[in-house]
């Protein structure tokens, strides 16, 4: 009987130790879906949705849409492993961009090809520009979600007398490209 006792006394102990404490609420915890095994996470087509200006503490000041007055559509990158001519595996974005032929009004695709990489937050890849130069860009990965990414250049940053010179808000400091998931 001692025996049964103490299960009991224990089991209710357990019980009323387990339960509700005061500051329990009916709210849901939901963790963000923000990736950290970016290498993984970036392998996706993105959709270039904005550029964004911010602040020092990262706040958006100042939204751009990322099409631009010649394109048709929006660019997308693609991040992807591909064998190369010298058939070795490497990290490759996929640079497809959008221009209206100003002779026949017809959205035109320009693919280009650049290599990448990912060491820790920080992605390191080329950007083509329209003479066909190869400009390497450093940017900072703040986020990569299930739906969207956040990359800040890390080659570009603001004086508040630039940022005034531009009539950017004052407080504008850093570019941020912002790149939705292609459905």
């Amino acid at each position: 009987m001692k025996k049964v006792f103490m299960f009991m006394t224990l089991s209710l102990l357990t019980v009323f130790s387990i339960g509700c404490s005061s500051d329990d609420n009916d709210k849901p915890i939901i963790e963000p879906p923000i990736e950290t095994n970016y290498e993984k996470a970036i392998m996706k087509e993105w959709v270039f949705d904005n550029y964004q200006l911010i602040d020092k503490d990262r706040k958006v000041v100042k939204e751009f849409d990322a099409m631009g007055q010649f394109e048709c559509k929006k660019n997308i990158w693609n991040f992807k492993e591909i064998v190369n001519e010298d058939n070795v595996k490497q990290n490759a974005r996929v640079d497809l961009s959008y221009i209206t032929d100003p002779d026949t009004n017809e959205c035109i695709e320009h693919r280009k090809i650049a290599p990448y990489s990912i060491k820790d937050k920080e992605l390191i890849t080329a950007l083509v520009n329209d003479g066909d130069q190869m400009m390497v860009y450093f940017f900072e990965i703040r986020e990569i979600g299930k739906e969207q990414m956040l990359l800040i250049r890390k080659d570009y940053e603001l004086t508040e007398e630039e940022a005034i010179k531009y009539n950017y808000p004052k407080e504008a400091k850093y570019l941020q490209y912002k790149l939705k998931l292609k459905k």
